[in-house]
């Protein structure tokens, strides 16, 4: 086989193996400006509730994620004490456990992310609140959540989600 036949091999298993190339539906937010690519052969579409725009659950039901949107933009420091008090509701009134914050870049834009904590001993949920909010945009989190154990999973496949991600 030649050098050529087999860089041609390569490149269709790369295309093949990757999530971008995977089966998938695109879904666009009918609230403000973003879409994804989501796997349909590794996520099952749910009922979304609340202020939920999508709602998704993993094949293997280790992790979930939701798509919260709205018109609203925010500032920075307001949209961070909204999550933590989203989560102090979801948390029967309890404060939640920050593990870590910091900035990450999703599709070329700078996004706040803060991981997080709650529920009784033996019984956390992890989450990972990815959120962005900007003036004439809207505002938007995108979280996945799991057991503390498959925080890793959940990490990979949030990164899976959010590299199909595109503003309108």
């Amino acid at each position: 086989m030649n050098k050529f036949a087999l860089a041609g091999v390569a490149i269709a298993t790369i295309f093949a193996a990757s999530p971008a190339f995977a089966a998938c539906d695109t879904i666009k937010s009918r609230t403000v400006g973003v879409s994804a690519c989501i796997d349909d052969t590794q996520w099952e579409l749910r009922a979304p509730q609340g202020d939920q725009e999508f709602l998704y659950f993993s094949v293997d039901q280790r992790v979930g994620f939701t798509i919260i949107t709205e018109k609203k933009s925010f500032s920075a420091s307001d949209f961070r004490k909204a999550v933590l008090i989203n989560g102090k509701n979801a948390n029967a009134g309890k404060d939640v456990q920050i593990i870590a914050e910091r900035v990450e870049a999703v599709a070329g834009k700078s996004w706040s992310v803060m991981e997080y904590q709650f529920g009784e001993p033996g019984q956390e949920l992890e989450f990972q609140n990815f959120y962005y909010t900007q003036p004439d945009f809207g505002s938007v989190q995108v979280v996945f959540w799991s057991i503390p154990g498959d925080a890793t999973v959940a990490a990979y496949r949030a990164g899976v989600v959010l590299a199909t991600l595109g503003y309108l």
